[in-house]
This record gives C-alpha cells, structure tokens and sequence, in this order.
C-alpha cells in the first residue's frame, strides 16, 4: 500500500465531514481541522495577547491531496462554521502529492489582519 493510500485512508477514517467551496463548486470530504495553540501562533505571524482584546485565531487543517486549495479564495465549512484559507501548501513524496496543508482563519468577520488602520 502507497503511503498516499494510508493518509487518505486515515484521513478518511478519523477527520471530520468537512465541505470545500471555491469557485461556486462545493465538495464534500473529510479532514483534521483543529485550533492552532497558543504556543504555536508565534511561527506563523501571530502575536502574544491578553485575552478578550484581539480575536486573531488561526486553525490547522489538513486533507486529502485530492482536494487543491486556494489561498484567499477557498471557504471550508465544519460543523455550521465557515473558514476561509489564509495560507496552504501540498505535501509531496517522492513528487506524489499526498495531503494540503493550511492555515484557516474564521470567515465573515472582519480581520485585524485583513485590512489597514491607517488613514
């Protein structure tokens, strides 16, 4: 069995019934999507706060290579709540794509990030 078979297998097995839309087109899968920690948020651009003043959470998530995601553009859906794509990237072996990895940030609500305090 090729390692791509056993990480959808897996992936298939425990991950969460997830929907990808971009583009107007909406896939059903399924995926790890799971809250970034605290301790983690420093390596991709997050910063140390007090809690209550500023919401910057991130979320992990990682699914079948068969699934491409675009950064800015793809909404994933899991349990009634929307994420949008803030960054991905494709895990490959051997140059067989085997799983996306990205970072998600909740969608619809105006980010920190996102937009430009200045005048």
């Amino acid at each position: 069995m090729s390692i791509l078979n056993c990480v959808d297998r897996e992936i298939g097995r425990y991950g969460n019934e997830v929907t990808i839309t971009q583009q107007g087109v909406s896939v059903n899968t399924r995926a790890f999507l799971e809250p970034l920690r605290y301790r983690n948020k420093i390596y991709i651009g997050g910063e140390y706060h007090q809690l209550g003043f500023l919401r910057k959470e991130k979320y992990l998530y990682v699914g079948k290579s068969a699934h491409r995601l675009t950064e800015n553009e793809t909404v994933i859906e899991m349990q009634g709540n929307q994420y949008i794509v803030k960054r991905c990237e494709t895990y490959y072996v051997k140059d067989t794509p085997i799983y996306e990895w990205a970072i998600l940030v909740p969608y619809g609500e105006e980010r920190e990030d996102d937009y430009d305090t200045d005048p």
